[in-house]
């Protein structure tokens, strides 16, 4: 089959109806709502209490894993940037979750931005290999997991107890 016989045949990419980034922007919107609903009953108590805080984290993960790719520049100031929105947005999260009846906690601020790191890590680990940072990422990586781990340690002592 000729070039010209193959373009022929191929029928034309179309184009989404919705661009990706907007789908993002809509659904982490929408998730996003889950912090200014008041905690039920059920989850006031110190188990509940640590279920939402490990949910800041894999919020923010996710969140990181899937934004982080449209900031530009070279990873030594993005990630800098893309942190500072991060804490910048969780400042504005819980000054606003004070007006529903939420309190202003200084620590989802922190689990926010741990679980953005941890989100870049993993992103950044699982990226085309580039030879002389496979180190950094792997460290990174590692550390960011064990600061979780550590951080999460009252879920863990919470659930052993039951």
């Amino acid at each position: 089959m000729s070039v010209q016989e193959e373009l022929i045949t191929k029928p034309p990419k179309s184009r989404p109806l919705i661009p990706f980034p907007v789908i993002l922007v809509v659904v982490f919107s929408i998730l996003s709502a889950l912090f200014f609903v008041p905690v039920p009953k059920w989850m006031s108590g110190p188990l509940g209490a640590a279920i939402l805080n490990t949910g800041h984290i894999i919020f923010f993960s996710v969140f990181a894993m899937a934004f982080y790719r449209f900031t530009k520049g070279k990873n030594r100031t993005r990630i800098p940037r893309f942190l500072l929105m991060v804490f910048l947005l969780s400042l504005l999260i819980e000054l606003l979750q004070s007006s529903v009846g939420r309190s202003f906690q200084w620590s989802d601020i922190l689990r926010n931005i741990l679980g953005t790191l941890l989100g870049i890590s993993i992103l950044l680990h699982f990226q085309r290999p580039h030879k002389p940072h496979w180190a950094l990422r792997i460290s990174l990586f590692i550390a960011i997991s064990v600061a979780v781990v550590i951080e999460r340690i009252p879920l863990i002592e919470k659930l052993a107890s039951l």
